[in-house]
């Protein structure tokens, strides 16, 4: 299992500045990334313009959220099946962000894990631990819950059978925050979310499973987070507005030995 390089642009980029960030990007990521896979999450309104920049480079298309349902009145959501016929191949879901501010549950994010396995979409759970359950001691609890809860069936509440799964560390108080967790803190939490996933679908498919560290990721810190974080890779939220950092963030990934 090579490394996982994932650029969330959150609610930032207009389309002209889209296309040049990526155009920037294309020049310093031209040629693949031995053992590296590159993918970058822009905003809805930029995924048709960024699949048509992106097409034919080493750069993988996503999404940073999707609706559950395929069609109906859901004003302003866009389904799995939009996304994937647009030319995304990755869906970031139960980002902190949603869940904080549009007030999404577990059972909403394990229903649109079923989406994007509906359509053969890639998804990325993100799960973290706030301040206060870090502080109470609660971050192994939370994480295995978030978890299980996101690998429920929505209608047998058994577990999901083995699925194409990333699942990223978020630690909630350092997103955003500049302050990152030590390699120590993604260690511990990547344990917990291993040792659930080897509850529900064994160790072997366990396995198959990359786990990310995201959080303040930058170029100066990211190699304790594989090295000694043990994480397969990196969902980056500010580094990846800045071409020359985002790049340098995916090469360096190219020269840590799995």
């Amino acid at each position: 299992m090579g490394r996982l390089i994932v650029g969330n642009w959150k609610m930032n980029g207009m389309r002209q500045e889209s296309r040049r960030w990526l155009g920037a990007l294309k020049a310093r990521l031209a040629d693949p990334v031995p053992g590296v896979e590159v993918v970058i999450c822009p905003p809805f309104t930029s995924l048709a313009d960024a699949a048509e920049e992106l097409r034919g480079s080493v750069l993988q298309l996503g999404a940073q959220d999707t609706h559950w349902e395929s069609r109906g009145a859901y004003t302003g959501s866009i389904s799995a099946e939009m996304l994937a016929e647009v030319g995304c191949r990755y869906v970031i879901i139960g980002h902190s962000e949603r869940r904080r501010y549009d007030a999404e549950t577990d059972e909403i994010v394990a229903r649109k894990l079923q989406a994007c396995w509906r359509v053969g979409l890639h998804p990325i759970l993100c799960v973290g631990e706030s301040t206060p359950e870090r502080k109470a001691g609660m971050t192994v609890r939370r994480l295995g819950a978030q978890v299980r809860l996101a690998l429920c069936d929505p209608l047998t509440h058994g577990p999901v059978p083995v699925a194409s799964l990333t699942v990223a560390y978020e630690p909630i108080w350092a997103i955003g925050t500049g302050l990152a967790a030590a390699p120590v803190d993604c260690a511990q939490g990547l344990e917990a979310i291993s040792a659930e996933l080897k509850r529900l679908w064994g160790a072997e498919a366990a396995t198959r499973v990359a786990l990310l560290y995201g959080g303040s990721v930058t170029a100066a810190n990211c190699k304790g987070f594989w090295t000694e974080g043990g994480a397969s890779g990196a969902l980056v939220g500010g580094a990846s507005l800045d071409p020359e950092a985002f790049s340098a963030i995916a090469l360096a990934a190219g020269k840590v030995a799995r």
